[in-house]
């Protein structure tokens, strides 16, 4: 029997090899404390993408573009040369609707714009993306909250300015993303008030 491939049955594979050459020869790493573990970056993006397949996403399109979410952002792409890099348009475009470029905004606002883009768009799909990133770095931040760092240690703000990014992001997720994704993203945020309080 012949099989016949298309564009789309590498394509998450395609995704996975230019997003790992990207962040690997910027040597991007994940945030963390002085003295701390500082994972390679892409075990960030693989966790994106296994909390959208968890979630019940079977979109490759999605897929790929949590391998490919922070390209723009933080490795010299726009939407179109990833578009070009990868062959499709449609990733290119999910990866620039959560991305934050105008880094020379002020956190505060550049998170209000992100919201607002969000809340804009209304797309499922970029809504999903967006609460599966949120959620892995909770749980980054809650995995180094339970071995004692204040969280401004290790983000540009502290603890009460992130529980009301999260909280913000929370209202924007809430019955429009996969449930089993979204429990994800509440359970995560319930640790973190749970361990703030702690700290306080």
């Amino acid at each position: 029997m012949d099989i016949e491939l298309n564009v789309h049955d590498f394509l998450v594979l395609n995704a996975m090899r230019l997003a790992e050459r990207a962040h690997r020869q910027r040597n991007h790493q994940r945030k963390a404390p002085p003295g701390e573990d500082r994972p390679a970056y892409f075990l960030h993006l693989a966790e994106v993408a296994w909390l959208l397949n968890d979630g019940g996403v079977r979109d490759d399109e999605l897929i790929a573009a949590a391998f490919l979410h922070d390209i723009v952002e933080d490795c010299g792409y726009d939407e179109r040369s990833l578009a070009d890099a990868l062959g499709n348009a449609r990733v290119a475009a999910l990866v620039a609707a959560v991305s934050e470029v105008d880094k020379g905004q002020s956190w505060e606002s550049r998170q209000q714009s992100y919201r607002e883009r969000l809340a804009a768009l209304n797309d499922p799909a970029i809504l999903a993306l967006s609460c599966a990133d949120k959620t892995s770095n909770l749980m980054d931040i809650n995995r180094l909250l339970a071995k004692g760092y204040a969280v401004d240690s290790f983000t540009k703000r502290g603890f009460a300015s992130q529980q009301a990014k999260f909280e913000s992001l929370d209202r924007l997720f809430r019955g429009r993303v996969p449930e089993r994704l979204y429990q994800r993203f509440r359970e995560a945020l319930a640790e973190f008030r749970e361990r703030g309080q702690a700290s306080a």
